[in-house]
């Protein structure tokens, strides 16, 4: 799985049948200090996360498949809001959602 951080949304006019009503969201990798790293993923959301969000994104068809989006012709999904994460100890990320 990617930690990563959303940054954006993507909207379409046309999309593949499979894909049709999610959301997509514009997602960049976060490094161990929960600094921005890395290129932007295109990522279906499956947990209703927006921007600003701290997420876990799963890759890859076996990943796809455990969370239930096996249907679906992506190759990234957005799994898990993170409220915080932990590195060696010491709290790298910290997103309390009050709504």
């Amino acid at each position: 799985m990617l930690l990563a951080q959303v940054v954006g949304k993507a909207d379409s006019s046309v999309k593949s049948p499979g894909i049709s009503g999610s959301k997509l969201l514009v997602v960049r990798g976060l490094g161990p200090a929960g600094e921005p790293e890395g290129g932007l993923v295109i990522a279906v959301d499956a947990v209703g996360a927006g921007p600003g969000d701290t997420v876990a994104v799963a890759q890859g068809g076996a990943a796809l498949r455990a969370a239930g989006l096996e249907k679906i012709p992506c190759d990234a999904a957005v799994v898990a809001i993170l409220d915080h994460v932990f590195l060696n100890g010491k709290e790298i990320i910290s997103n309390r959602r009050t709504s």
